[in-house]
């Protein structure tokens, strides 16, 4: 077993029957070359991993390798993100590591909204310097106070699946994402549910700043699982439909984001596959 770096995946190709995969072409520091395998396993990452399979169509795929269902790139999600600084001017927090509390009150539907609202977690302490690249006019002195008073926080909504919202590759070989927000009404209340609970709790100052497509840490749903092969391109077990010996482990095989950070699921799918594929994982000496 050997860990190839500075290595990027150019396209896979198959067998001249169209079924299994033989070959990734890769390119490493400008030099182009092959890596043969029996099996492959696909784990780029929601945009990456729908771009390699859309970059290796052939005649016998034409819209892409494990595309039958022409789901690869589609139901992008990614979240919908908030980031909240609860600021009081006469409590000073000189958290280094912020402990972590989560709050999910309002994940479910329920006397407060007939429809879920998303989860709320505390993150990373801020700081001057950090707050500075998205205030960049405000003084860094200012901002160091401002981070000194607060208590920081990450809200989540769920992105919901959109045959629409999808990743393509241009004509260069780009990627592109289209997405069109949608379930943003529960995220803003959200919003207000946490400016409300912490003014409450004693802070009278709270901001907040939205993301948008340029905060992709949580993307999936390009290469979905499902038991349908006409609407997914992967089975339960991560094993593409279209292909023999083909496998997914990463969050593009979601079919929902909920709206919790998705890296345990990504842990717990993952696993799964190299034991119903691979052989059990106390079998294995990885070395």
């Amino acid at each position: 077993m050997a860990l190839s770096t500075r290595t990027k995946v150019l396209r896979l190709r198959t067998d001249p029957s169209g079924h299994r995969i033989v070959v990734a072409e890769v390119e490493r520091d400008g030099e182009r070359f092959e890596v043969k395998g029996n099996s492959f396993v696909l784990a780029a990452g929601a945009a990456n991993t729908a771009a390699i399979l859309l970059r290796s169509a052939t005649d016998r795929h034409p819209r892409g390798l494990a595309n039958g269902s022409d789901c690869v790139g589609r139901y992008y999600m990614q979240h919908n993100m908030s980031a909240i600084m609860a600021v009081s001017p006469v409590r000073v927090n000189d958290s280094i590591f912020q402990k972590t509390i989560a709050i999910n009150d309002v994940y479910l539907a329920g006397a407060h909204r007939p429809y879920p609202m998303g989860s709320l977690a505390t993150f990373g302490k801020l700081l001057g310097p950090i707050l500075k690249t998205a205030r960049p006019r405000v003084p860094l002195r200012a901002l160091q106070a401002f981070a000194r008073r607060s208590v920081d926080w990450w809200l989540m909504s769920e992105d919901l699946p959109d045959r629409e919202n999808r990743v393509v590759v241009d004509a260069g070989g780009r990627i592109v994402v289209h997405r069109r927000l949608n379930n943003y009404t529960a995220h803003r209340e959200l919003i207000a549910f946490a400016r409300r609970m912490l003014t409450r709790a004693g802070y009278p100052l709270v901001l907040h700043q939205e993301f948008g497509l340029e905060t992709t840490s949580h993307h999936c749903g390009t290469a979905r699982m499902g038991i349908d092969p006409a609407d997914s391109v992967v089975d339960s077990t991560g094993k593409a439909h279209d292909l023999d010996n083909l496998y997914i482990a990463d969050s593009s095989v979601f079919p929902a984001s909920a709206a919790n950070n998705p890296s345990l699921t990504i842990a717990a799918l993952s696993l799964r596959l190299a034991d119903r594929h691979f052989g059990p994982l106390d079998n294995r000496i990885v070395q």
